[in-house]
């Protein structure tokens, strides 16, 4: 019970990667967000994610085995390689955390500035609400993939809502004081961790 509820919480802590990105990119070009637009964004992030899991319940019951193995290893291995797609969009430049983007065009980075538009130097409500449907894409799919024990469905919107918000606040007060030196390691994280994933249904798939 223990083992399933740490690598649940491992698995929220990947999948908010994108909102610790989001920090720093935010944080780095001087953008404050105010308390309302955190707690959207948290919130937001968290019930997209606690929708897609109750997706994967509806699929674990009605669908077989294998099929439901198949389709979490094709989703995490897309979240893999995705995640080291936005990870590694800062290429080495002298240090790691000099920015230098690699087609960026559908990273965190890029979208969240992108979003950012109508008053550059505060996210608004609005434009957090949009940050959050944006970040909870992966959510989405990576949920409906999760297939271990899970809590309780208000558990998982209350911890991954707060992770969430602990990763935005995170990314915000470290990113003057990292300079994005440590970013591309820390971005590496989960799309190893999606990785692992990936290759356990894989295992599972064969081997069941």
């Amino acid at each position: 019970m223990l083992s399933s509820f740490l690598t649940f919480l491992l698995f929220c802590i990947a999948l908010s990667a994108d909102t610790f990105t989001a920090g720093l990119s935010y944080g780095s070009s001087g953008v404050r967000i105010p308390a309302p637009s955190k707690l959207i964004l948290a919130l937001v992030s968290g019930l997209m994610f606690t929708l897609s899991v109750f997706f994967s319940v509806f699929l674990s019951v009605h669908f077989p085995e294998k099929a439901v193995l198949l389709l979490s290893f094709l989703i995490f291995f897309c979240l893999s390689l995705y995640k080291g797609y936005d990870a590694l969009s800062f290429r080495s430049h002298g240090r790691c955390g000099q920015k230098k983007a690699l087609a960026g065009a559908f990273t965190t980075d890029s979208l969240s500035r992108r979003i950012n538009y109508a008053k550059p130097s505060v996210l608004s409500v609005k434009e957090a609400f949009l940050l959050s449907l944006v970040l909870s894409l992966d959510s989405l799919t990576a949920g409906a993939g999760y297939q271990l024990n899970l809590p309780p469905l208000p558990v998982i919107l209350l911890l991954s809502s707060a992770i969430h918000l602990l990763s935005l606040i995170l990314g915000l007060s470290l990113s003057r004081r990292l300079l994005r030196k440590h970013s591309c390691i820390l971005s590496l994280l989960p799309a190893l961790f999606f990785l692992f994933l990936a290759l356990s249904r894989l295992l599972k798939f064969l081997y069941s």
